[in-house]
């Protein structure tokens, strides 16, 4: 089978339709991606034009030429709002469609008021230029830092095909050619022949995204608390463990305060335990505000409990910190559709002195947190190692 244009365009809709059948199987099985859905219709709409290309010499001119090109555009849009989409960034839809309008426009003057092929092919380049480093530009300066690898692997794509088009605006059109696209010539042929390879190389590169992309998902999911949406237990010990060895090392102080929710259980008795989920979405925000602007970590350790790292703070400042959340749960009961119920929190606090592990700080302070408990509860208890005593120390009238 000899390599011309006709053969290039069979592969090259082969190949769109193959890829467009991928991604839609793909869809099938992934519904909950919106990001994929524009990109399958992406690919569809590029498949027609290229279906229309390969047809066109049984089709009208004038209907075939516009359709596919507004499909191709149509291509270019979706592609470009799903890459916007991806990247969870803002895309105004009247930019790309004013673009999509202007080229259209063009396409119609040169094929039937001022017919002429050339102008339409650069008008086409041109349009393509502007949609892929419209893409790169949006990959390289948005890359999330967990996806910089497939974005800047996407982006490098898209700038090769903008490059492609780009040199295509300076090739030449056979003087024969026309109205047949087919008999453009040589370099225009070459041009085609990369597009193809191109678009395969594209077809990984989104799939590379979305890869990356659900791994990070999945890698967020792994170390979150579903309910509350801080740390869960696992990673709030794995990332405290190493916040604590790294503190050391620059000889800087950290405390470690075991927060509690009084009285969860009579919550959940009297309101459900629905209600007591809202309850601890409540606490967690509540310690999420009081902790802003500090170096923390913050994460849920089980049930009711929730572990609060702060780094670099002395005793002084996790007191304050401590303070700053009791009064906040006092003045703000959590509001429920059964009515106001008013929180408070049991703390127990310990304070790195350089010796064990985090489990040792963890130990300190649930012992404090106990002491905490039985002396009644709205209240912080400091571990001995803290205080420099052999007892522990209760703070149960902070200023607030």
């Amino acid at each position: 089978m000899s390599l011309d244009f006709p053969t290039i365009t069979v592969l090259g809709f082969l190949l769109c339709i193959g890829i467009a059948v991928g991604f839609s199987l793909l869809l099938v099985v992934l519904r909950g991606q919106p990001v994929l859905r524009q990109w399958t219709i992406s690919l569809w709409l590029l498949t027609l034009g290229v279906t229309l290309l390969a047809l066109r010499p049984y089709l009208p001119l004038v209907p075939a030429v516009l359709a596919g090109n507004a499909a191709m555009a149509g291509c270019g849009l979706m592609m470009l709002r799903g890459v916007a989409l991806h990247l969870e960034q803002p895309l105004p839809l009247w930019r790309p469609l004013l673009m999509a309008a202007a080229f259209m426009a063009c396409i119609f003057a040169f094929l039937v008021l001022w017919p002429n092929l050339a102008l339409r092919l650069q008008v086409f380049s041109v349009f393509a230029l502007i949609v892929d480093g419209w893409i790169a530009g949006l990959l390289l300066r948005h890359a999330p830092p967990q996806q910089r690898t497939s974005c800047r692997l996407a982006a490098t794509v898209f700038l090769a095909e903008a490059a492609l088009y780009g040199g295509r605006l300076f090739l030449p059109v056979a003087p024969d050619a026309g109205e047949d696209i087919m008999r453009t010539g040589s370099p225009m042929f070459a041009t085609y022949i990369a597009g193809v390879m191109l678009e395969l190389a594209r077809c990984f590169a989104m799939v590379l995204l979305l890869v990356e992309r659900m791994l990070v998902d999945l890698r967020h999911a792994a170390r979150t608390d579903g309910l509350t949406g801080l740390l869960n237990r696992s990673a709030v010990l794995a990332d405290g463990q190493a916040q604590l060895l790294k503190l050391r090392r620059q000889r800087r102080p950290l405390v470690l305060l075991l927060i509690d929710v009084d009285h969860f259980k009579k919550i959940n008795d009297r309101w459900g335990h629905l209600a007591g989920d809202q309850v601890l979405r409540h606490f967690s925000a509540t310690l999420q505000h009081c902790v802003q602007g500090h170096e923390h970590l913050l994460g849920r350790y089980g049930g009711e409990e929730f572990v609060l790292v702060l780094a670099g703070s002395t005793r002084d400042d996790a007191v304050e910190r401590a303070a700053a959340i009791r009064a906040r749960l006092q003045q703000r009961p959590a509001l429920l559709a059964e009515g106001r119920v008013p929180v408070t929190a049991s703390v127990g606090l310990a304070m790195d002195a350089g010796q064990g592990d985090l489990s040792t700080l963890l130990a300190a302070a649930d012992a404090a947190l106990y002491r905490a408990k039985a002396e009644g509860r709205d209240r912080l208890v400091c571990a001995p190692s803290v205080a420099d005593s052999s007892l522990p120390i209760a703070v149960g009238a902070l200023p607030v």
